[in-house]
């Protein structure tokens, strides 16, 4: 006989489901307008509740937003698992997958993708709270990169010893100590390099060009993992 989780009351039901409502507006609001637009008096005007409602459940503003970066990251990070996860693919396979899926939810949530990069506010998430979900997916991406290093030796360091001690120093804050300095040098680089390229085709700078953003990250991608392959 398994334990059964206790039914929650009336109560705690109604308050959960007005907790999802709010969030749901939340986000509609923000992929409507953008963040700039959502405020506690908006969001409760398009619920059909009273500001001091909405204070029950959130104390701020800020207290609102650094739940929604929260859900934002958890969403992001989900898809980008669920993309590269194995089988019998090969690692290079899942890394294009996994930026794959970062570039496809960011172009379906603009908005949401400017929030998380953009146009967070100084201070919005709590001290302490620097680790977010995204560091999920990136740990994921290191360890297709250590795979495919380990697959076919290469170098393991970044060529320049003063980057490859903040590289260590990097992997160990990341809980990843055994990383090499050429894997935690190629999953930066991949990161950033396709973030550049997502943010230049969201602010619509391809769009007369006819030049293909994946193109453009599939080949940041072969050249972060070159040096991780090459016979040194």
């Amino acid at each position: 006989m398994t334990d059964q989780p206790p039914a929650l009351s009336r109560r705690d039901r109604l308050r959960a489901q007005t907790f999802q409502e709010i969030e749901d507006s939340s986000f509609a609001i923000i992929d409507a307008e953008g963040v700039h637009a959502l405020t506690i008096a908006a969001l409760a005007r398009s619920m059909a509740m009273s500001a001091p409602a909405v204070y029950r459940y959130f104390t701020s503003r800020d207290a609102l937003l650094a739940h929604l970066i929260t859900v934002s990251y958890e969403q992001l990070t989900a898809a980008m698992s669920q993309a590269a996860e194995g089988g019998r693919r090969a690692p290079r396979t899942r890394v294009g997958l996994l930026v794959a899926a970062y570039r496809e939810w960011a172009l379906r949530h603009r908005r949401r993708y400017g929030m998380l990069f953009a146009d967070r506010t100084d201070g919005v998430l709590a001290e302490g709270d620097e680790r977010t979900p995204l560091h999920q997916g990136m740990a994921l991406l290191v360890d297709l990169l250590v795979t495919i290093q380990n697959a076919a030796p290469g170098g393991t360091t970044s060529g320049d010893r003063a980057l490859d001690g903040q590289l260590r120093l990097w992997a160990g804050a990341q809980r990843m100590p055994e990383t090499t300095p050429a894997a935690s040098a190629a999953a930066i680089l991949i990161w950033t390099r396709v973030h550049g390229i997502v943010s230049l085709e969201l602010a619509g700078v391809f769009e007369n060009a006819t030049i293909e953003a994946q193109r453009l990250i599939d080949l940041e991608i072969d050249n972060a993992i070159r040096p991780l392959t090459a016979a040194s």
